[in-house]
């Protein structure tokens, strides 16, 4: 399990002078998203993958709510997440190139996020669970601080909540989508 400080030191050192940092984020996020549907398409013929984008940007605040339809966090994913540079074996299959630090780019950029996911355990029962991230702890990725619950489910997946009130990331988030006709024209 990884330290805060530990986490945010590596952040900062790996974003600090990046002149993209919304898009970084974007693409950190939804490349995340599209791996997992992916992943979990190939396990599942019948599945048909699903990502859902919405981002609301208003005068003082970025909203981005990213669903996907993938495994949700399954023990692989969870291991994965709790350790900064554990490599997904699965993701590696695919030639995803992951590097495990994706979720720096949350720390770094994003004010507050919220994981909601339902997941399938090893055997067959669906848990939800919600991640507050990144956590006020001093164990910024220990999964099993939160609770979760059994739930009758037919389907696993993720949905990500992040909020940016950070002025400098807020800023670029404009300057990003001023170059765009409208947010619409992201969503997949």
């Amino acid at each position: 399990m990884e330290q805060k400080s530990n986490v945010q030191y590596r952040a900062e050192k790996e974003y600090k002078n990046s002149r993209e940092k919304f898009f970084l984020l974007l693409r950190e996020v939804l490349s995340n998203s599209i791996h997992a549907v992916i992943i979990r398409e190939n396990k599942d013929n019948t599945l048909i993958p699903k990502i859902d984008l919405n981002i609301t940007l208003r005068d003082n605040e970025c909203k981005i709510l990213l669903r996907d339809n993938g495994e949700g966090f399954n023990q692989l994913n969870r291991e994965c997440f709790e350790a900064l540079d554990k490599i997904n074996s699965e993701k590696a299959r695919y030639k995803f190139h992951p590097l495990g630090q994706g979720h720096l780019a949350i720390v770094y950029f994003a004010d507050s996020a919220i994981y909601e996911t339902v997941y399938k355990d090893e055997l067959g029962v669906y848990w939800k669970q919600d991640i507050p991230y990144p956590n006020v702890s001093d164990g910024l990725f220990d999964l099993e601080g939160f609770s979760k619950e059994k739930v009758e489910s037919i389907d696993t997946y993720t949905q990500l909540t992040l909020i940016i009130n950070k002025p400098q990331t807020l800023g670029r988030a404009r300057t990003f989508f001023k170059s765009r006709e409208n947010i619409d024209a992201l969503k997949l």
